[in-house]
């Protein structure tokens, strides 16, 4: 990454990379998804309502070509350069956010969750989050508070609920609305517009969340969550299940970065 790009992640929380998945990577990246969609078991997750996907988690270690994506050296090498060390695939999911039935997700800090339900000591951690379809104003962007992850945590509510609730459109920590009027007051509410392949990474503590997707049109998104080898999770009482919260710091192996195409990745 250049200068000038770290120099605008760490003054907003964010960075937009348009176009950084080709035509044809997205091609085997979509391939897969009917697959993992069709997958009945805990790591799916269900709209409440219409019963149609929500989320799938941790997909990296049961599938070949998401587990080759987490390894790309285009986003390994950004992930290790912004957080200073190496990286591991902490949380791995894919947010379907369907056309006409997809809900919101909350606003909300990641680090909230990743701090209190997994014990990560601090938010040296990151999230890529590739557009798998283009993004508009109607099928439900990410917004985020631009410059909030310097503002630490806010202060929420707390809903009586297991690790589920932290998939569910009723999200476990509810933010207060006092604090994040404030902040959207002090800073503002931005809602990056992209084409399909683009990638969004963002800081672990910026406040973000999504609408409901209003559109014809769905929204999928993969994300992938990077954490500093030296941020070692400390232990908790009942951890969330591994593939949603990987208690594993191995930093990641690089293969080559046109493996999702060249169909044999060296690692």
């Amino acid at each position: 990454m250049t200068e000038e790009q770290v120099e605008r992640y760490e003054e907003d929380g964010y960075l937009l990379l348009p176009r950084y998945v080709d035509r044809a990577e997205l091609d085997v990246l979509r391939g897969e998804l009917p697959v993992v969609f069709a997958e009945d078991s805990p790591r799916r997750v269900l709209e409440e309502g219409s019963g149609v996907v929500r989320g799938v988690h941790g997909v990296h270690e049961t599938n070949s070509v998401f587990r080759t994506l987490v390894r790309l050296p285009r986003l390994v090498e950004p992930a290790r350069q912004l957080l200073g060390s190496d990286v591991h695939v902490f949380q791995f999911k894919i947010n379907a956010k369907l056309a006409l039935v997809g809900e919101v997700w909350e606003w909300h800090q990641d680090y909230r969750f990743w701090r209190d339900e997994d014990g990560m000591p601090t938010d040296r951690a990151l999230s890529a989050a590739i557009l798998m379809d283009d993004v508009d104003e109607f099928n439900g962007p990410l917004m985020f508070v631009p410059g909030s992850h310097r503002d630490g945590l806010c202060a929420v509510d707390t809903r009586d609920a297991d690790w589920t609730g932290t998939l569910t459109s009723k999200l476990k920590y509810s933010l207060r609305v006092e604090a994040l009027a404030s902040a959207a007051k002090q800073r503002g509410i931005v809602a990056p517009k992209a084409p399909a392949g683009s990638v969004l990474l963002f800081h672990s503590s910026i406040l973000h969340g999504s609408g409901p997707n209003m559109s014809p049109d769905n929204r999928t998104m993969v994300l992938i969550s990077y954490n500093s080898v030296e941020n070692r999770l400390r232990d908790v009482p009942d951890p969330r299940p591994g593939f949603l919260a990987s208690r594993i710091p191995d930093p990641v192996l690089t293969v080559d970065d046109d493996a999702l195409v060249a169909g044999f990745p060296r690692v």
